[in-house]
């Protein structure tokens, strides 16, 4: 019984305890106004709100520019509640700088980031591509050697409760002017799902698209290909209800399935290159892959760094705006019209191959032993496009040197195994693919490239 109880207890009351005590301070630059770094711990709350006359300024208009720093591993839940619930009701924005971290019951202050005014409110949450934003469950340190009475147990037991339904309470609450919560559904499954000592981190495009979380440090970039025109709007209509992967399903062109060294769908990689008639307004139809006896399907506009789009969804009774009015459009993010699995930390990298998703993965390449030859990180673009009149994905690994290995996989159809392979300019041979490993055989030197990431 008491083993029980106490992985109940495990999951339901405190963060994982890590390094050192937080300090808090006045900030001066022109990311934010005051900086958390450190463990949290009892007192900090009241530390944080000691610099309200500092912090929380208003310039007329809202609180924009009252934003705190984070770089903190976690610590105390109830004291990172009681933060969480100070920067929530004061208007104040979060941000994590590059290459810094946030995490535990700091990604849940974090995510209260938010600004107020009179006659505007919103979200104010930004993190850095390089940045770290980690979530685990609640975890409780017992003290196994220690005797635990009833009346003690029932007490710990009620503290546990209050504390996840306080945690709830701040979760579930609608962000300014919006009809979304704070902390999506789909979010606290990821925290509910991860062990104490394990860390879901916030890594793609999609996730920061879903929980609505700005990104700063990204190059300026144009729009390039016309298959930019179908992520917008598979994101701009996944993204109110759902990670766009899942309404799509993670195994096909839009999910995971895009970096495997697999066949795709051929039709999938045709369609995503399609584009529709130009309306009178310079949108461009695009239907959605999931268009069929239901209407799915956007108009898109890319022009000087915006995206705007209308568009519905019947599948799932989305409306975004509303097409053919003055002012139909609605604008989103310029990352919507990036592959929903490009990677973060791919963002700040230079992109010369007009890639559709990056990522950063592990290469790998072994001998006609099996021994391994090289492993190293390497980067892993995607470009989805036409050869010879043949739909393919055409991956490209980017080791430290410089050099490249090239592989170029031709669509197939569904359910179909076998397809035409290349690798740097010869035949090879799928060798096998695992959940995040996949392999390539290259007939001419013998050798066996893989990936993993």
């Amino acid at each position: 019984m008491f083993k029980c109880l106490a992985a109940f207890l495990a999951l339901m009351t405190v963060f994982l305890h890590p390094v050192q005590a937080a300090e808090i301070r006045k900030s001066f630059d022109t990311e934010c106004r005051v900086q958390i770094t450190g463990e949290i711990e009892k007192g900090d709350a009241a530390a944080l709100a000691e610099f309200s006359d500092h912090l929380i300024v208003d310039n007329g208009e809202s609180t924009i520019a009252s934003v705190v720093c984070l770089d903190s591993p976690g610590g105390n839940i109830r004291e990172g509640k009681d933060m969480a619930k100070f920067i929530l009701q004061n208007g104040i924005g979060t941000r994590i700088r590059a290459d810094r971290e946030c995490s535990s019951v700091c990604a849940v202050m974090f995510m209260m980031g938010n600004y107020r005014g009179g006659e505007v409110a919103g979200l104010s949450r930004r993190m850095h591509y390089s940045s770290k934003l980690g979530f685990h469950r609640p975890s409780l340190k017992i003290d196994e050697a220690q005797l635990y009475t009833s009346d003690k147990l029932a007490s710990i037991y009620t503290l546990g409760m209050e504390t996840i339904f306080e945690y709830l309470k701040i979760a579930n609450r609608r962000e300014p002017w919006g009809n979304a919560q704070m902390i999506e559904p789909d979010l606290l499954q990821f925290i509910v799902g991860t062990p104490k000592e394990d860390m879901f981190y916030v890594s793609t495009v999609e996730e920061v698209l879903r929980w609505r979380i700005d990104v700063d440090g990204l190059p300026n970039s144009s729009f390039r290909t016309s298959n930019q025109l179908h992520y917008a709007c598979e994101n701009a209509l996944a993204n109110p209800i759902s990670l766009t992967s899942v309404l799509n399903g993670n195994d096909g062109l839009l999910g995971d399935a895009v970096f495997q060294l697999q066949p795709l769908n051929k039709y999938s990689i045709e369609a995503i290159s399609g584009v529709g008639n130009v309306g009178s307004d310079g949108a461009l139809g695009v239907a959605s892959l999931r268009a069929g006896y239901s209407s799915v399907g956007c108009r898109v506009q890319l022009a000087g760094g915006q995206v705007a789009i209308c568009g519905e969804d019947e599948t799932t009774d989305t409306q975004i705006g509303r097409c053919g009015e003055e002012y139909g459009m609605r604008y989103f993010s310029p990352l919507s019209v990036l592959h929903p699995k490009t990677h973060l930390r791919a963002l700040g990298l230079p992109d010369t191959l007009n890639a559709d998703a990056r990522r950063i993965a592990q290469c790998e390449t072994s001998d006609l032993s099996g021994n391994l030859t090289d492993s190293q990180e390497c980067l892993h673009d995607v470009a989805l496009l036409h050869d010879a009149g043949s739909p393919l994905a055409r991956h490209f690994f980017t080791w430290p040197s410089g050099s490249r290995t090239v592989i170029d996989i031709e669509g197939a159809l569904s359910g179909e195994s076998h397809a035409r392979v290349r690798i740097n300019g010869g035949n090879g041979k799928i060798i096998g693919s695992q959940k995040d490993r996949s392999c390539i055989f290259n007939l001419l030197s013998g050798n066996v490239f893989c990936v993993r990431g």
